[in-house]
């Protein structure tokens, strides 16, 4: 079956000093570069010429608790442009992974016994960052009220609803328990809707288990900020191996 569909967007990581060198290379080779305001996955909207790119203190703005990820990750101050095409060849080095759109879709989704067992994971639990599970009572009230806003989330939902789905999203990219086949390799994938999810940029921009292909759901603040697609997943496919 083939999980994923012809458009596509090109993700790059730059250290602080190749950034700065390819900027004039991007710049004559008539590229305008824009960083993100307020959140990651504003990247997304990349088109043509137009290239976003998120530079380190964007990860410490509006999601601070969900960019913990970044912080404690190898990617920690670099930079990520995003394409919707590969940038010129010079810069090959950079490129990352590969994002489409995917046809995949789940039979059924982990019932909550499932998901505790994922979040017990000795791969999360060892991996997590300190600050991603301390909610403040002002980011549940600010989380609802635009979620509400951007028609995610109903009016009886809130995020201790959700929470068990936030936390096991990210788990099992780390735990892999839940898997789909896909081109004869075992794919993690989300195991809530779209409503369950939190920061998929954590996945989308393959800040965690970063050789391992991932099908990931946006999560609300994607689908507001970054317009990414809701009900669908979303291929990420590393293109470079680490030693």
């Amino acid at each position: 079956m083939d999980h994923s569909k012809n458009e596509r967007r090109h993700l790059y990581w730059f250290d602080e000093g190749g950034f700065e060198s390819s900027k004039k290379l991007l710049s004559e080779a008539g590229y305008r570069l824009e960083a993100t305001r307020m959140t990651p996955c504003q990247v997304l909207r990349a088109r043509g010429k137009n290239l976003v790119y998120a530079p380190p203190e964007v990860w410490s703005r509006l999601c601070v608790r969900q960019g913990s990820w970044y912080r404690h990750s190898d990617r920690r101050g670099q930079y990520m442009p995003m394409s919707d095409h590969r940038l010129p060849e010079a810069l090959a080095d950079y490129l990352d992974s590969e994002m489409s759109e995917s046809d995949f879709a789940p039979a059924s989704l982990p019932t909550a016994e499932v998901l505790n067992s994922i979040v017990s994971s000795e791969e999360y639990q060892s991996q997590k960052p300190d600050r991603w599970e301390r909610i403040r009572s002002t980011e549940a009230l600010l989380v609802k009220l635009l979620f509400l806003f951007n028609r995610s989330w109903g009016i009886s939902d809130n995020l201790k609803m959700h929470w068990l789905g936030n936390l096991a999203n990210h788990a099992n990219f780390l735990s892999k328990q839940v898997t789909t086949d896909v081109e004869g390799e075992q794919v993690a994938y989300s195991v809530t809707n779209n409503e369950g999810v939190c920061s998929s940029c954590v996945e989308f921009f393959n800040i965690v288990e970063m050789d391992s292909r991932k099908l990931v759901r946006s999560c609300p603040g994607a689908v507001t900020f970054g317009g990414a697609k809701r009900d669908i997943y979303y291929d990420i496919k590393p293109l470079k191996k680490r030693t």
